[in-house]
């Protein structure tokens, strides 16, 4: 047995045994792991902080460094314990921040599926589990687990209306595209190209732009199925809170070039949004080009 199939075991164990701590135990626990984090010298945490820097044009210091900590502690506890939580309690969790532009959303939905391309910040779990609660449900990929702990994932997201697929599944974009013909939402973490070979962009930035790629899922599928392609962004207030800002329906044309429109037009959005709030930016691998920890 491989040493990375011997330790897939001991880790599904833990994200059970998560799924289930009470609120005041993991609070504390994750109070004082965060306090860890954000004063160790943890690459991840120095990669974050290195990303937050290129954003903000200046260094975060503790307290920035220590809610971004806490926020990545509340979208991972959240993950982990969504699947037990009543339609009420995900209902007082979030605040809708511009709820006419969410109406159009649903209006929009009322004509078939659509798709939603969100960056990794705040909870898009939360958000999704919300969604499927509003008529909305959710169809998505989860990246790099591995198996046992995927199909965990996949379990628990299916008591909340989702339908989760493994991005190493070949034919996944052919399934995502049946689910938008079958009226599902389509919701892709679109902002950090793991290939490196996506559509490239640019991001803004306060000391100069960056030039990036971001996948070209959510472009590609809306361009493919004439569905309507919205962007959609949370991040967590001090009392945690969800706040969700939704784009109005962005302009989605065919071919190449329009392809890196509809891409630049979502980057903007989460320029923009990331800028704002920056500690809910859960992006602790390399993002912009040349800033590794």
């Amino acid at each position: 047995m491989s040493p990375r199939r011997s330790r897939q075991p001991g880790m599904l164990m833990v994200l059970r045994a998560g799924a289930h701590l009470p609120w005041w135990f993991w609070r504390p626990v994750s109070a004082l792991t965060t306090v860890v984090l954000a004063r160790g010298r943890n690459r991840t945490v120095r990669q974050w902080q290195l990303n937050f820097e290129r954003v903000q044009g200046h260094a975060p210091g503790w307290r920035a460094t220590y809610r971004a900590m806490t926020d990545w502690m509340e979208n991972t506890m959240t993950s982990l314990q969504l699947a037990g939580w009543s339609e009420r309690r995900i209902r007082r969790r979030i605040i809708l921040e511009n709820p006419e532009a969410w109406d159009r959303l649903k209006v929009a939905h009322e004509q078939g599926g659509i798709v939603a391309a969100l960056p990794h910040m705040g909870s898009w779990d939360l958000v999704g589990a919300f969604a499927c609660l509003e008529g909305l449900p959710v169809s998505s990929v989860a990246e790099g687990l591995p198996d046992g702990q995927f199909e965990y994932f996949q379990q628990l997201r299916a008591r909340l209306g989702f339908r989760i697929y493994n991005v190493k599944d070949r034919a996944v974009f052919s399934r995502l595209r049946a689910d938008l013909d079958e009226g599902r939402v389509v919701c892709l973490v679109a902002d950090r190209d793991f290939s490196r070979k996506g559509v490239p962009v640019t991001w803004h930035l306060p000391g100069g732009d960056a030039e990036i790629t971001m996948p070209a899922g959510p472009g590609l599928l809306a361009q493919q199925s004439d569905r309507p392609l919205f962007g959609v962004v949370t991040w967590f207030d001090r009392v945690g809170r969800l706040h969700v800002l939704v784009t109005e329906q962005l302009d989605v044309t065919h071919g190449a070039d329009g392809l890196v429109r509809t891409m630049q037009e979502l980057a903007d959005f989460f320029s923009e949004q990331v800028s704002r709030h920056t500690v809910s930016w859960h992006m602790m691998q390399k993002f912009f080009r040349g800033v590794a920890a």
